[in-house]
C-alpha cells in the first residue's frame, strides 16, 4: 500500500483484515473475525500454539445469517452485540473458531474435508445475546476471546454441521526466544479505561467500534502500521504471547506457528521498524538495502533483544470429519 494506513491492530489471529492490504495470500485475508471481536471488547488475543477447547457447554449467537458471498463485499465490522464477517470460507471459519492462525500449506494446521470448504466463501451476519454481552464485561480479557471463539464454535456445528478430531503433528515452527540477557523491553507503566466503561459507551451509542490508526490512539495491543515497504509496530501493554501471535499472522514467518519461549511474563510498550520483503525472494538471514530500518529478522533482535527461532515441535491439528452447506436462515 502506497499510502500510510491500519494493517493489524489488536495483536492477532488472521487479520480481517478489513479491506487494506495486508501482504498475504487472498485465501488467508478474508477474514478476522477475533480480530474485531478485540475491537469490540476492548481485549487484546492472546497468544500460544494451543487450539482452543471447550469445557462445557458451548455458547451460541442469538441469531446468524449465513448468505453466499457478495460480489461486491463490505469491509467486516462488529459492534459489542454484532460481528459481520465478509467473504469467508468455512475453513477460515474454523481457523478463528479454534484459535488457529494463518499457516502455510505445509504447516496447514485445519486437515481434510470437502473442496467446497476452501472454494465457497459466504458473508456472516451474527449477533450475540444481549445477557452474554452484558456478562462478558465482567470476565478477563483473554475469557472474553475464548467466549468468542467457542460461539464460532457452536455456528460451525449448528449450521454447518461440522464434526472434527484433533491429533498431534510435528511441525516446523518459528520459537520466539531472547536473544541477549537483557532484551530492550520495558514493562508497561500505562493504565488504560476499564473494558466495561468503553464497552457500555459503545452500546449506548450502537456504533461499530474502530481500530486505532494512530499509534498515540492504542490503549492495549498491537498496531502495525505500513508506508510502502516500511513497517513500524507500536505495542502498548502487550505480552510476548501478544507478539507471538501476530508473528504468526505475518506473511514473513511462512505461515510457519510462533512459540513464546521467551520466559518473560510482563506487559510491554514498545515499538519496532522494519523493511517489509517478498518471501520467495528473501531468506530470513538475508538483508534489503534500506536505509531506513532492517528487515524483519535483523530488527527484531537488535531493537527488542529477541529473535525468532526455527525449530520443530508438536503442534495440535485439527482432521475435519465431516462439513455441511450452511443450513437455511
Amino acid at each position: 500500500m502506497g499510502a500510510r494506513g491500519v494493517v493489524q491492530s489488536m495483536s492477532g489471529n488472521r487479520a480481517a483484515r478489513y479491506g487494506v492490504s495486508c501482504g498475504m495470500p487472498f485465501k488467508k485475508s478474508c477474514a478476522r473475525l477475533l480480530l474485531l471481536a478485540a475491537a469490540c471488547f476492548g481485549l487484546a488475543i492472546s497468544a500460544s500454539a494451543q487450539i482452543i477447547h471447550a469445557s462445557g457447554p458451548l455458547p451460541s449467537f442469538e441469531v446468524a445469517t449465513i448468505k453466499p458471498a457478495s460480489p461486491q463485499p463490505l469491509p467486516s465490522s462488529a459492534s459489542p452485540a454484532e460481528v459481520r464477517i465478509s467473504n469467508v470460507t468455512v475453513r477460515n471459519l474454523v481457523e478463528q473458531a479454534y484459535g488457529v492462525p494463518w499457516t502455510s500449506a505445509e504447516n496447514e494446521r485445519v486437515l481434510g474435508g470437502p473442496a467446497w470448504l476452501d472454494a465457497n466463501h459466504y458473508d456472516i451476519v451474527a449477533r450475540i445475546p444481549g445477557d452474554l454481552a452484558e456478562a462478558q464485561q465482567k470476565l478477563s480479557r483473554d475469557e472474553q476471546k475464548r467466549q468468542i471463539s467457542l460461539m464460532l464454535q457452536s455456528l460451525l456445528a449448528e449450521r454447518f454441521h461440522l464434526k472434527v478430531h484433533f491429533e498431534t503433528k510435528v511441525l516446523t515452527v518459528y520459537a520466539l526466544v531472547v536473544a541477549r540477557p537483557k532484551p530492550g523491553l520495558v514493562e508497561s507503566t500505562r493504565h488504560f479505561e476499564s473494558s466495561e466503561s468503553s464497552e457500555s459507551s459503545a452500546q449506548a451509542n450502537d456504533v461499530a467500534i474502530r481500530l486505532p490508526s494512530k499509534p498515540e490512539d492504542l490503549r492495549h495491543g498491537i498496531l502495525v502500521l505500513y508506508n510502502g515497504q516500511m513497517a513500524e509496530m507500536t505495542a502498548r501493554q502487550a505480552s510476548m504471547d501478544d507478539l507471538a501471535r501476530w508473528f504468526a499472522g505475518y506473511s514473513e514467518v511462512g505461515g510457519r506457528p510462533v512459540v513464546n519461549e521467551t520466559g518473560l511474563s510482563g506487559l510491554y510498550d514498545f515499538s519496532l521498524r522494519w523493511m517489509r520483503q517478498s518471501l520467495a525472494g528473501t531468506s530470513p538471514g538475508g538483508l534489503l538495502d534500506a536505509a531506513d530500518a532492517p528487515p524483519l529478522f535483523t530488527a527484531l533482535p537488535e531493537q527488542l533483544g529477541l529473535r525468532l527461532k526455527s525449530d520443530k515441535a508438536p503442534v495440535e491439528v485439527i482432521l475435519i470429519d465431516r462439513a455441511d452447506p450452511p443450513t437455511d436462515n
